[in-house]
């Protein structure tokens, strides 16, 4: 049911967040044969936050085939994260079921599989759904595979190879290889020989995407996660934000009374969840999960992320928070009333389907007007084709779309800087052209007031009703080669 209701609400257009653009710029590249990271954009290190040089590898690989086959057509790559979605169901299904019974599972993959939160994740491409895969068929894999019996090592191997598909799917997944021994000496007081194959196999397919690829890749190396003075205030403020967009996902980011109910109802019982659990792992700390062991790293690599970076970067809590509450109703149903045990989580259940309803009633679904869905968008990169020669390099807000689509360097800019930090980064780069756009407010306005304030070094080449092309003049290129004092 939940795959029949993802492939068939697949949405034209793509929101205006351009982190897939570069995905799939990496894969043209894979499948015509250029350089993995000659995707045009430039990277501009005094904006860190808007995305790194390059992506890791995995994802776009991933996407290469349906590229080969169907070129930038995106409802393809959408139906290929729906896929990656229904194999982590399977995967959530297989790791809790014992823990759970089968009842309870079922309700946790409807809890899941129905949330508007993974629905709106299923049009976006992205690699947060294949990585959710990855974390959680990693978790299946060492929970189930055997330590001493004879084809331990096969298993070692595999659970190394898709240890390294977390990785090379999203960098935070280095956050497994810390999970895994973490597990082995809470469960097993010594770190096992499946470990060290698994985690040698790991490390040398690493090594390898590093030669091949190249060591830019991912976002959390690239931009600098270390200590600093403000640290204390990055995991405050990225606690605060990550609970609320976990907390957001039981109300479907719906308001109201009941939602208010609803959220201290989940609230309550994901505690009693938690309570449960600690009182058990208390008893012996053999009872920890691998899942707990993995998300204890990651948990450390998101909070010290200078940036919080919304709901999908806490995917693989999701699962885990959707599991707190049902572990806790048959807890305690178990020990007050175990006759109503599943009537307990049918109640849970309708509970949670009422915020979930008012938010598909107030869903569009039909084709998302932004980006390649967005006409004005399309307009420009046709003009920018026309109007530009393919050396010329662009200074536009969403940098990456643009050099996806028009195959031109780009790159963005910071609106938090000033008007000459600007400039020298337009010589730095040697701009000739940039955009400015009255769409989505990216930048506060910041590139339309500049151009307003300099026309005189600006000639209009293009304009439509949310955009506008102007060529940067030649007297104020050439100050790019002039000799400092």
């Amino acid at each position: 049911m939940i795959g029949i209701f993802y492939f068939a609400t697949v949405r034209p257009g793509h929101v205006w967040g351009d982190d897939f653009a570069m995905y799939i710029h990496h894969a043209q590249n894979i499948v015509e044969g250029r350089p993995y990271a000659d995707t045009g954009y430039i990277y501009n290190p005094a904006v860190p936050v808007y995305g790194p040089k390059m992506y890791p590898p995995v994802f776009p690989l991933l996407l290469a085939p349906l590229y080969k086959i169907f070129g930038l057509n995106l409802v393809p790559m959408k139906l290929e994260q729906v896929v990656f979605f229904l194999l982590t169901l399977v995967a959530v299904y297989m790791f809790w079921q014992r823990e759970l019974g089968s009842e309870c599972t079922l309700a946790m993959l409807a809890i899941l599989g129905f949330s508007p939160v993974f629905w709106t994740a299923k049009d976006m491409v992205l690699s947060d759904l294949p990585f959710l895969f990855f974390f959680y068929a990693a978790a299946v894999l060492v929970q189930r595979a055997p330590r001493q019996s004879p084809g331990w090592c096969r298993w070692a191997v595999l659970i190394g190879v898709v240890l390294y598909l977390a990785f090379g799917t999203r960098s935070a997944g280095i956050s497994l290889l810390a999970g895994l021994p973490l597990y082995d000496v809470l469960k097993h007081r010594r770190i096992t020989r499946l470990t060290i194959v698994a985690l040698l196999v790991c490390t040398g397919l690493i090594a390898l995407q590093r030669y091949f690829v190249g060591s830019g890749v991912g976002g959390y190396v690239g931009q600098q996660i270390r200590p600093t003075a403000q640290t204390v205030a990055t995991v405050a403020t990225n606690l605060l934000a990550y609970g609320r967009a976990l907390a957001s996902f039981w109300v479907a980011a719906t308001r109201g009374v009941f939602s208010f109910f609803v959220l201290v109802g989940a609230a309550v019982l994901v505690a009693a969840g938690l309570y449960f659990r600690l009182k058990r792992d208390f008893r012996s700390t053999r009872e920890i999960s691998i899942v707990e062991a993995f998300l204890v790293p990651y948990l450390a690599v998101i909070l010290l992320w200078p940036f919080a970076a919304g709901v999908r970067i806490v995917f693989p809590f999701v699962p885990w928070m959707a599991f707190l509450p049902l572990y806790g109703i048959r807890s305690l149903t178990t020990n007050l009333a175990p006759r109503y045990s599943s009537a307990a989580a049918c109640g849970f259940l309708l509970m949670i389907g009422v915020p979930y309803a008012m938010a598909y009633r107030s869903t569009d679904f039909g084709p998302i007007r932004q980006d390649s869905g967005f006409a004005e968008f399309n307009q420009l990169c046709q003009a920018v084709l026309e109007d530009t020669r393919a050396d010329d390099v662009l200074i536009y807000f969403r940098a990456r779309a643009l050099s996806l689509y028009t195959q031109r360097p780009a790159s963005s800019y910071n609106y938090h800087g000033t008007q000459q930090e600007l400039e020298l980064y337009a010589r730095k780069i040697r701009a000739t052209h940039l955009v400015t756009t009255n769409a989505f407010n990216d930048d506060v306005g910041f590139l339309t007031r500049y151009v307003e304030r300099n026309s005189s070094r600006f000639d209009l080449i293009y304009q439509n009703a949310n955009f506008a092309l102007y060529r940067i003049r030649p007297e104020m290129q050439a100050q790019a080669t002039r000799p400092q004092k």
